[in-house]
């Protein structure tokens, strides 16, 4: 029974939704997971499972605590199961027309949220006038987002912790580094920002669990400086919002602060530190290469970022 494989199963007893199922519960070990995912109901999925079990004459999952846990043909069939699914998607989303004014299709971004603040609106207007029939759903990023991109949950994925895998292919969006950010009228705003300034003043920095100290505070103590005054947010975005209207300092990177001064008032100045520059990437899987919609698709996120910088 270990050697079966996807290929294996009888075409009248298995379709492309069962594979998504399978799929999806190996990806989250858990029915209730796997509707949210699919966007079915949790009963319909046992169903789902049921029949895959029929098919299989294996069990697949067992009980572990609430969890399940895949058995081992199981987890051979992780690979299998994603290869066959990035092929259907393959065969379902032919090459779009080589005029984009003619193109429909829906494409998914993930991305973190500052990366949708300051990405969304210029790219959808460039969208908008080229290819009219073309909509965009940017969501939010996710540590799971290469599984999503083989299963064709999402297009591409725009971010800075790139994972390296044989079927993605990623490259370099824009190379940026951290500025300082203060209100237009902020008693440093205007001023030569020198060490000191910049360590004494009371800071917002930006972590999604909370963490305080990053490479602006290994910088200040190889001078023997350190901030005294930190506290911390989510987004890049709460951090502008909130620099706009208290005596906070912020440090963004430079993209995020020139894109929210358009609307903040708030401006810009550099860190007077030795800050280690990072790339934001642009990753979608193998499969997209010769998809001329896609193409197309990046090529305007291409030239957003050039426009932008």
């Amino acid at each position: 029974m270990a050697s079966m494989n996807v290929a294996s199963m009888k075409s009248a007893d298995i379709d492309l939704n069962l594979l998504r199922v399978l799929d999806a519960l190996l990806d989250t070990g858990s029915v209730v997971g796997a509707a949210a995912r699919l966007h079915l109901s949790p009963p319909a999925v046992s169903r789902s499972l049921g029949r895959l079990r029929k098919v299989l004459g294996d069990p697949l999952f067992v009980r572990a605590g609430r969890e399940l846990v895949p058995t081992e043909l199981a987890k051979s069939l992780r690979g299998p199961t994603q290869a066959a699914l990035g092929e259907a998607l393959k065969v379902l989303r032919p090459s779009a027309p080589s005029d984009p004014v003619n193109l429909k299709r829906r494409f998914a971004i993930r991305a973190d949220e500052s990366i949708i603040a300051v990405l969304a609106l210029p790219l959808m207007e460039r969208v908008r006038l080229a290819a009219p029939a073309v909509d965009i759903d940017f969501l939010r990023d996710d540590p799971n987002y290469v599984t999503h991109l083989r299963n064709g949950e999402i297009d591409v994925r725009i971010g800075v912790h790139v994972e390296e895998h044989r079927d993605t292919t990623s490259e370099v969006l824009l190379t940026d580094r951290f500025v300082a950010i203060v209100r237009k009228d902020h008693p440093l705003a205007g001023h030569r920002l020198t060490r000191r300034r910049f360590a004494e003043a009371h800071h917002v920095t930006v972590s999604p669990v909370g963490k305080r100290t990053g490479p602006i505070d290994t910088a200040l103590a190889e001078v023997g400086l350190d901030r005294e005054h930190i506290i911390t947010v989510t987004s890049f975005v709460v951090a502008a919002h909130l620099v706009s209207t208290t005596d906070l300092l912020g440090s963004v990177p430079r993209t995020i602060a020139t894109t929210m001064a358009r609307a903040l008032p708030i401006v810009s100045m550099g860190i007077p530190l030795t800050l280690p520059t990072f790339d934001v990437c642009l990753t979608w899987h193998d499969r997209q290469d010769d998809d001329s919609a896609h193409r197309w698709l990046r090529e305007q996120m291409v030239d957003v970022v050039r426009d932008l910088c």
